[in-house]
């Protein structure tokens, strides 16, 4: 490829750098310095398309310095743009530290050394269009604290359909728990005439059938359960639905800013559906 920006001495690193995103990684359509969106004025060293439809940008440097790149972060995510964005450098005399590699990629930038047998990944790249979710943990009873740090690292690592199905697990637990409580509690309609008691078990029947009977049978009662709402129920209703989905493979970057915009949005949701299941659980005396 052809450079006008990069000094001489980092050109071949370029090069080897896009060489190994193409045949360890699959990426293509390779183009030097150039514009990765409209919205932003930064051009990368280089930048290409990965199988899933990310921008894989590589910014190619003497060493890793993240400063240059801090406003670029900034806009990838107040744009919702799709890229992974890299830091490439050659093999120092002395390994990075550690803490300078996981000082980096809490910033969501990957760290691609260029050594003599070839480039290796120190971190991996963060999808800036998911970063910026908000998710305060410390909201929750300690006991969940755990699970919404693993599903944060799992979103964070670049599978957020995995962090929302974290979620999603201790939804369907704690709605379990909430439709026992009300039945328990006698807070249930009772039988119509010639109505037969269910033989649905409310602990490990098909969720979507146990919150199909909650719904018809739970007596909203704002004055006992306050949070206990027609709509907190019709949320969960629509929460199975979205858990069984499945996805399809991205043919364009159009539908990658799509995808990302939904599956962020969706785990902000379970988020906040799990603190209301909490909340209205914490009402049932």
């Amino acid at each position: 490829m052809i450079y006008k920006a990069l000094p001489e001495n980092l050109k071949v690193h370029a090069d080897r750098v896009a060489e190994y995103l193409q045949e360890d990684r699959g990426v293509t359509h390779f183009k030097p310095e150039e514009p990765i969106d409209p919205n932003i004025q930064y051009r990368p060293t280089i930048q290409g398309i990965s199988t899933d439809k990310y921008i894989v940008a590589v910014e190619v440097q003497d060493r890793p310095d993240t400063s240059v790149l801090d406003s670029v972060v900034l806009d990838c995510v107040a744009h919702a743009i799709p890229v992974k964005l890299f830091l490439a450098f050659p093999e120092p005399t002395s390994a990075v530290p550690h803490q300078v590699v996981e000082k980096i990629h809490k910033k969501g930038l990957g760290l691609i050394e260029v050594r003599a047998l070839g480039p290796v990944t120190l971190a991996e790249a963060l999808p800036l269009s998911l970063f910026g979710y908000r998710l305060d943990r410390f909201r929750f009873p300690k006991k969940l604290r755990g699970t919404l740090l693993e599903a944060d690292n799992t979103f964070r690592s670049g599978s957020p359909p995995k962090a929302c199905s974290v979620v999603y697990e201790e939804i369907e637990g704690l709605s379990r728990e909430l439709v026992k409580k009300t039945k328990k509690k006698k807070m249930w309609r009772k039988l119509r005439a010639g109505e037969k008691p269910s033989k649905l078990n409310l602990d490990d029947g098909p969720w979507e059938k146990v919150l199909e009977y909650f719904k018809d049978f739970y007596v909203v009662n704002k004055k006992k359960v306050p949070n206990l709402t027609s709509n907190l129920i019709h949320r969960l209703a629509a929460t199975t639905a979205f858990r069984n989905q499945s996805a399809h493979k991205l043919k364009t970057l159009k539908e990658r800013v799509q995808r990302d915009q939904e599956i962020r949005t969706r785990f902000e949701s379970a988020v906040d559906l799990l603190f209301d299941l909490v909340k209205v659980l914490s009402e049932i005396k």
